[in-house]
C-alpha cells in the first residue's frame, strides 16, 4: 500500500484553513447580526433621516481610519508571518515601533485637522437641517482616529502570529457588541448626536485595548530569549517595511473608499435620507462579504508563509479550496436577498422596500466578486502591494467617475451601478495579475460544485417560490427552511470534492499549526 504524501501538505492546509476560517466565520456571522441589529434600532429609533446622518458620520470615521493605518496592519501580519516562517531577523518590538509611530503621528494629526474641517464637511453631508448634528459627530469621532487606526494595526500584528482570535473576539463581536449596547442605549435614551457618536467609538476603545493585550501575550508566547537574530540597521528594516506597506496603505484607503464612500456621496448629491436607505442595501450585500474577508484573513498569513518558501503549488491549491469554500458560503446569501430584496428591506421599514432594485444590482456582482476568491490578498502576500495599489486606485476611480455620472439621473440605482462596476474592477484586475504571475487560477471541481448546488437550490427554488408566492416574510422564511435543506443535502453529498473533510479532520486532531509551519 503506498501513501499518497503528495496530497498531505495540501490536506493540511485545509485542515489549517478551516480551523481559522471556521473561527473568523462564527465572529463575522455574529457580527454582521450585531451590525444588521444596530442599523434596524438606528433606522427606528431616529428614522431615516436623522439615522443617514448618523451613518454618514460613521462612514467617514470608517474611511479616515483605514487612511490612517497607512497599511501598517498588513505589513506587520506579512513581516510577522515572514519572520516566524524563515527569517527570524526582525526584533518584535523593532518592527512594532517602526509601524506604530508613524500611524499615531498620521493619527493624532487627522484628529487636530478634523476641528476646523467638521463645519464644512457638516454642511455638505447634510445640509442645512443635519449640518450641525453631523458636524458635531464628526468632531467627537475625531478623537478616537488614532485608536481606531492602531487597534486595526495591532490586530494586523496578531493575524501574523498565527491566529485569528483577536480579530474575532474583539473586532467582529466585541466591537459591535458594545456598539449595540451603548448605541442603542443612548437611542433609547434620547441623548445628543454627541453622546451617540461616543457610545458609538467606545466599541473601538474596547477592540484597541483588547488587541494590545492580545498581542503582547502572544509575543511572549512565540519570543525565545534565546533566539539569535541577523543584526539588521533600523533604518534598512524600516525602509523594505514601508516601502512594502505605503502602496497596500493607498490600496487599502482605495478599497474602504469603495466600500463607504458611496453613503457620502449618496448623502451629499440626494439627502441624508437617501442615505440610510442606501447604507442599509448595501449593508445587506455587504454581510456576505464578512464571510469573504474571514475566510481571507485566515488564509493571509498561510500565502505568506507557502510563497516565501517557494511551495507555490500548495499556495495554488490553497487558493482553490479557500475560493469554492468562498462560493459556497456567499453564493446562497447573495441569490437570496436577490431574490427577495422586498422581504428583507421591509423589515427596516416600508420606506425602505424602495432600495430593492439596488440590491438586486449589488448582489449581482457580488456574485462575480466573490467567485474570485481572496485574489488580492494572494497578489499582495506574493509581494505586489503596488499592483495592488494600482487595482483599487482603479477601482476607487471607477466608483467615484459613475457615481458623479449616474446619480444626478438615476438616484440610489446609478449608485449601486456604480458600486457594483467598482467591484468587478476590483477583482478582475488582480485575477488577470496573479493569472500571468503564477498561473494561479480559482476554478476547480470544488468551486464548480459550490456555484453549481447554489444555483440549483437558493437560486431556482427561489425564483419558482417568488413567482407562485410573492416576497412577503412569511415566504422568504419559507424559502430558506426549504432551499437551506436542500442545500445541506447537496454539499454533504458532494463533500469530498469540496474539501469539507478537512473540519472532520481539524476536529480530529485539533490542528492548530501544521507540521510544516503554516500557523492557523
Amino acid at each position: 500500500m503506498t501513501v499518497d504524501n503528495h496530497n498531505k501538505p495540501q490536506a493540511a492546509d485545509a485542515a489549517t484553513l478551516a480551523r481559522g476560517g471556521s473561527l473568523s466565520l462564527i465572529g463575522g456571522v455574529a457580527g454582521a447580526l450585531l451590525s444588521m441589529a444596530l442599523i434596524f434600532v438606528v433606522t427606528w429609533g431616529l428614522g431615516a433621516e436623522d439615522g443617514g446622518a448618523f451613518f454618514e458620520a460613521i462612514a467617514l470615521f470608517n474611511i479616515v481610519a483605514v487612511t490612517v493605518t497607512i497599511g501598517a496592519d498588513t505589513g506587520l501580519l506579512r513581516f510577522t508571518a515572514r519572520s516566524l516562517a524563515v527569517e527570524n531577523t526582525i526584533a518584535p518590538q523593532r518592527l512594532l515601533l517602526i509601524a506604530l509611530v508613524p500611524v499615531l503621528v498620521v493619527g493624532v494629526g487627522v484628529a487636530i485637522a478634523a476641528y476646523p474641517l467638521a463645519p464644512a464637511l457638516g454642511h455638505s453631508l447634510g445640509g442645512d437641517s443635519h449640518a450641525d448634528s453631523i458636524e458635531t459627530m464628526i468632531r467627537v469621532l475625531a478623537i478616537f482616529v488614532p485608536l481606531g487606526a492602531l487597534n486595526l494595526a495591532l490586530l494586523g500584528a496578531t493575524r501574523g502570529h498565527g491566529t485569528m482570535l483577536p480579530t474575532v473576539a474583539a473586532e467582529r463581536v466585541g466591537r459591535p457588541l458594545i456598539q449595540l449596547l451603548l448605541g442603542g442605549t443612548a437611542i433609547l435614551a434620547g441623548v445628543s448626536a454627541a453622546w451617540l457618536a461616543g457610545a458609538w467609538a467606545t466599541g473601538v476603545v474596547f477592540s484597541f485595548a483588547a488587541a494590545a493585550v492580545w498581542l503582547r501575550n502572544l509575543r511572549r508566547r512565540h519570543d525565545s530569549p534565546n533566539a539569535v537574530r541577523t543584526a539588521r540597521p533600523t533604518q534598512e528594516v524600516a525602509y523594505e517595511f514601508w516601502a512594502f506597506t505605503l502602496p497596500r496603505a493607498l490600496a487599502s484607503m482605495f478599497r474602504v473608499g469603495v466600500l463607504w464612500l458611496d453613503v457620502l456621496l449618496v448623502g451629499a448629491l440626494i439627502s441624508p435620507r437617501a442615505a440610510a436607505i442606501y447604507t442599509v442595501a448595501t449593508r445587506l450585500v455587504q454581510a456576505g462579504f464578512l464571510a469573504v474577508d474571514a475566510i481571507g484573513q485566515a488564509v493571509e498569513p498561510m500565502f505568506s508563509s507557502l510563497l516565501s518558501k517557494g511551495q507555490q503549488q500548495r499556495a495554488h491549491s490553497l487558493y482553490q479550496v479557500a475560493t469554492a469554500w468562498l462560493v459556497g458560503l456567499t453564493w446562497p446569501l447573495f441569490l437570496g436577498v436577490w431574490i427577495f430584496a422586498p422581504a428583507v428591506l421591509g423589515l427596516f421599514g416600508a420606506e425602505f422596500k424602495e432600495a430593492a432594485t439596488v440590491v438586486a444590482i449589488l448582489a449581482g456582482s457580488a456574485l462575480v466578486g466573490s467567485g474570485f476568491g481572496p485574489v488580492d490578498i494572494l497578489l499582495v502576500m506574493a509581494g505586489k502591494s503596488l499592483w495592488s495599489f494600482w487595482n483599487s486606485a482603479t477601482a476607487l476611480a471607477t466608483n467615484v467617475l459613475l457615481n458623479l455620472i449616474l446619480i444626478p439621473p438615476l438616484g440610489l440605482e446609478g449608485a449601486a451601478w456604480a458600486w457594483a462596476a467598482s467591484r468587478v474592477v476590483a477583482n478582475v484586475l488582480p485575477l488577470v495579475e496573479v493569472r500571468s504571475m503564477l498561473g494561479f487560477h480559482p476554478l476547480s471541481k470544488g468551486w464548480w460544485t459550490a456555484a453549481t448546488s447554489a444555483f440549483a437550490t437558493f437560486g431556482l427554488i427561489g425564483i419558482a417560490m417568488r413567482a407562485m408566492f410573492g416576497t412577503t416574510i412569511g415566504v422568504f422564511a419559507a424559502y430558506v427552511a426549504i432551499a437551506g435543506l436542500a442545500y445541506a443535502l447537496a454539499v454533504w453529498n458532494w463533500r469530498h470534492r469540496l474539501d469539507l473533510t478537512a473540519f472532520a479532520a481539524m476536529v480530529g486532531t485539533g490542528i492548530g499549526r501544521s507540521t510544516d509551519g503554516v500557523a492557523t
